[in-house]
C-alpha cells in the first residue's frame, strides 16, 4: 500500500504561494488548504490577498471565508479544521496541499500545541491600554525583563505576541517560555499515516522583493483597501480592537481612519509593517527541519514538487 503524501508550500507574504498551488491544481488532483489566518476571515479580501471569487471557483480553497470577522479564531481551531480538511481529501483521494504563510499554523500540525492557559481579558485589556499609552517598546522591555527567552524570539514590533506573552504572565505568574516547557508538544497521530513533503520558496534579491512588497501594498490601496476596511468596520458588532482588524496592513488603515495617522504614514507604516512580517517568516523558515527550498521559477518549482511526490501518489 502506498503511503499518503502531505504536501505543504510555504514562504514569506508576496512571493508567489498561490500561484504556484493554482500551477499544481491544472497537473494533478489535489485539495488546495490554505494556511492563513486572514483569509480565515469573510469581507477580509483585498487586505489578505485572498484570491478572487472567480478564482476561488475555479481553484476552491478550504479555510478561506470560513468566519465572520467578529469572530475569533485560535491556532487549536485551525490545527483541527485542517485536520479533518487534510482527512478528508485523503479519503477522496486527492492530494492536500497546505499553503500560506501563518508559520505558526504549519507548526501546531507539524510539531504539535502546547497547553496554554486561556485569555484573561481583564489583564489583556490592561496590557493593551499600557501599550497604547506608553508604546509597545515599553511593553516588549518588560517581556525581556520577566521572560527573556520570549523577549528575544518575539520581535519588538509584533503587539499581538508580546501582548500574548505577557497576559500569560500576569495570569498565570508562569512565563510563556515556562508553558513551552513544562508542555511536551506532540503531532497530531493522524499525520503518522501521511509522507509529508515541505518546500518553501525563496526571496531571491531582498531589495526587489522589499520593493514588491511596496507595490504590492499600493497597489492594494488602489484596489479598494481603505473602503474595503471601513465595510468591514460598520458592520454590526464590528470594531477595530477585534483580532481580525489587527493584522498587518488593516491595523493600519483603521488607524488612519479614526485619524491618528495621516494617508501618507498610514503607506509607510503599512509597508514596513508587511517587511517585518516578512522577516519574521523567514526566521520561522531559517530555523525549519526538513524544508526543500524552491527558485522562484514558476516552471522549475511545479516540476520539482511534481517530481518529488507523483511516485506516492
Amino acid at each position: 500500500m502506498k503511503v499518503q503524501p502531505l504536501v505543504s508550500i510555504m514562504g514569506p507574504t508576496g512571493i508567489g504561494k498561490t500561484d504556484l498551488a493554482f500551477n499544481l491544481f491544472e497537473k494533478i488532483d489535489l485539495e488546495i488548504i490554505s494556511v492563513d489566518s486572514v483569509q480565515v476571515y469573510k469581507h477580509l479580501d483585498v487586505g489578505s490577498g485572498k484570491p478572487s471569487k472567480a478564482l476561488l471557483r475555479k481553484y476552491p480553497h478550504k479555510l478561506v471565508n470560513i468566519i465572520e470577522p467578529t469572530e475569533s479564531y485560535s491556532v487549536a481551531r485551525f490545527n483541527a479544521d485542517a485536520m479533518n480538511e487534510i482527512l478528508l481529501a485523503s479519503k477522496q483521494k486527492k492530494l492536500p496541499l497546505l499553503v500560506g504563510g501563518t508559520m505558526l499554523y504549519f507548526q501546531s500540525l507539524f510539531k504539535g500545541i502546547s497547553v496554554m492557559p486561556k485569555t484573561d481579558l481583564t489583564a489583556r485589556q490592561k496590557l493593551q491600554e499600557i501599550g497604547e499609552k506608553e508604546g509597545w517598546d515599553s511593553l516588549h522591555v518588560r517581556l525581556k525583563e520577566v521572560d527573556p527567552i520570549s523577549g528575544a524570539r518575539i520581535h519588538p514590533n509584533d503587539s499581538q505576541r508580546i501582548l500574548r506573552a505577557l497576559e500569560v504572565f500576569e495570569s498565570s505568574n508562569k512565563t510563556l517560555t515556562e508553558w513551552h516547557k513544562e508542555n511536551k508538544k506532540q503531532a497530531d497521530h493522524n499525520l503518522r499515516d501521511f509522507k509529508i513533503y515541505q518546500f518553501a520558496i525563496e526571496i531571491g534579491d531582498k531589495e526587489i522583493h522589499k520593493q514588491r512588497v511596496a507595490d504590492r501594498f499600493n497597489s492594494m490601496i488602489e484596489e479598494g483597501f481603505l473602503e474595503e476596511v471601513q465595510g468591514i468596520l460598520n458592520l454590526k458588532e464590528m470594531s477595530a480592537d477585534l483580532s481580525s482588524l489587527r493584522s498587518v496592513g488593516y491595523r493600519q488603515i483603521c488607524e488612519h481612519l479614526d485619524g491618528k495617522i495621516s494617508f501618507d504614514e498610514m503607506i509607510i507604516k503599512g509597508v514596513t509593517a508587511t517587511r517585518q512580517l516578512v522577516k519574521r517568516q523567514m526566521t520561522w523558515l531559517r530555523s525549519w527541519e526538513n524544508v526543500v527550498w524552491l527558485k522562484n521559477d514558476p516552471r522549475k518549482m511545479t516540476s520539482t514538487i511534481l517530481d518529488k511526490v507523483l511516485n506516492d501518489i
